[in-house]
């Protein structure tokens, strides 16, 4: 197991040990959110005919080619077809048909005079406009081809995009499986939040914000909550492992005499990857796989459970459903002061983002409160290993935790 690493070497260390996981063919109404685990090929034309885009009268085009006010064409009305509509109707010069806006053409229809360019009177229209053709026409697998790839493996289904397998002919696809995840909270001192609190005991929050991006996420998960005890952190562990496919733990990172998770993990014949990076905060974490499921020791401190959670944690899980493993978007933007860090670390600095005469600046937090920092971030400042000081007025590339609240 490597001990001390950089940041970008465990990145790529826990992205490398982690993989896609197994599938499920789901129906169209479960399917927002999912990752697709296949290619998506059309299995029809949409639309499936050629169909009108207005309401009018369908015709040959060289029966208006001089059409206007001062020399309306007449044309006489053989019937009329609505969307939906099975009927084969044709016409020919001097002929038209009445359609409306969806409907099937009838067959020698080479355009649709929109109606407000003519006058009716029983089955004789008098046209006074050109229609060219083509004009007003939605032509057969316009939209849609079949046998065209409409959606790649690895796309994320939104509502649009699960419209469009519809309307490629699909009822269902194949997803990826959300992975379940165990969230594990260590800690005689650690009390579920609800129950009483006493003297030198404190809530489990960073249980309950890990819980809450995986629920954002939309990621199944199980918890418990146990005492700084090996043989309760070993039950825990066993009792969980055949039913998820992912471990978060929380505390006892460190490995001194009261930090037990590792000496567990070791006895259950854990692979262990690393222990230990160079970044702040969240030093500690360490990595592994049991029987080949990645398992995280996140630290206990708040900072520094969540820092390793969005850096290594998020992105394995974003990974193990299909999708590309990056949690946040990284954007531009201008230092408002100046930031410092560590030699041969990465460090990550809590912000908030300001919008001045179009151009972005982000602002560190200098908040002494951890907990209120954290909860008020709306990006982060990356400081890379090859710097000690980022000046003010530097560009910086952030990562964007929050959706950006202006336009």
């Amino acid at each position: 197991m490597k001990e001390f690493i950089g940041y970008k070497e465990a990145l790529e260390l826990t992205l490398s040990h982690v993989v896609a996981g197994e599938t499920e063919t789901l129906p169209l109404d479960r399917l927002v959110g999912r990752t697709l685990a296949e290619d998506i090929i059309a299995r029809v034309d949409c639309p499936s005919v050629s169909t009108s885009r207005k309401d009018g009268y369908a015709v040959v085009a060289a029966d208006l080619s001089q059409a206007d006010e001062q020399n309306p064409v007449r044309l006489k009305v053989l019937g009329n077809l609505s969307a939906g509509d099975r009927r084969q109707l044709a016409i020919n010069r001097g002929q038209t048909v009445r359609v409306t806006t969806g409907a099937p053409l009838p067959e020698g229809a080479e355009a649709v005079l929109s109606e407000e360019f003519c006058r009716r009177d029983s089955n004789i229209i008098d046209a006074f406009n050109t229609a060219d053709t083509g004009r007003n026409i939605l032509q057969q697998g316009r939209d849609i081809r079949d046998g065209d790839a409409i959606a790649a493996r690895g796309v994320k289904l939104n509502p649009a995009r699960i419209g469009l397998l519809a309307a490629a002919g699909l009822a269902a696809a194949k997803v990826y499986l959300n992975p379940k995840v165990a969230v594990i909270a260590t800690g005689d001192e650690v009390v579920t939040p609800g129950h009483k609190l006493r003297k030198g005991q404190l809530y489990a929050s960073n249980m309950a914000q890990i819980c809450a991006w995986l629920t954002q996420l939309g990621l199944p998960y199980i918890t418990e909550l146990v005492d700084d005890k090996k043989e309760d952190i070993n039950n825990a562990i066993e009792k969980h492992l055949p039913h998820v496919d992912a471990f978060l733990t929380s505390g006892g990172a460190w490995g001194s005499e009261r930090d037990l998770i590792l000496d567990v993990v070791a006895e259950l014949n854990w692979q262990g990857i690393y222990h230990r990076v160079r970044m702040g905060p969240g030093k500690p974490v360490g990595f592994g796989l049991l029987s080949d499921k990645p398992f995280f020791c996140l630290p206990g401190g708040p900072p520094s459970n969540e820092m390793a959670f969005l850096q290594f944690g998020l992105p394995a899980l974003l990974k193990m459903r299909g999708e590309p493993p990056v949690a946040f978007p990284t954007i531009p933007a201008y230092l408002t002061q100046a930031v410092y860090g560590k030699k041969k670390w990465t460090n990550f600095v809590h912000a908030r983002l300001e919008k001045r005469q179009d151009q972005l600046f982000v602002q560190p937090a200098r908040l002494k409160s951890a907990l209120q920092s954290m909860a008020q971030k709306e990006a982060l400042i990356i400081i890379p290993e090859d710097r000690e000081e980022i000046a003010g007025g530097e560009i910086i590339v952030i990562q964007l935790i929050s959706p950006i609240r202006f336009g």
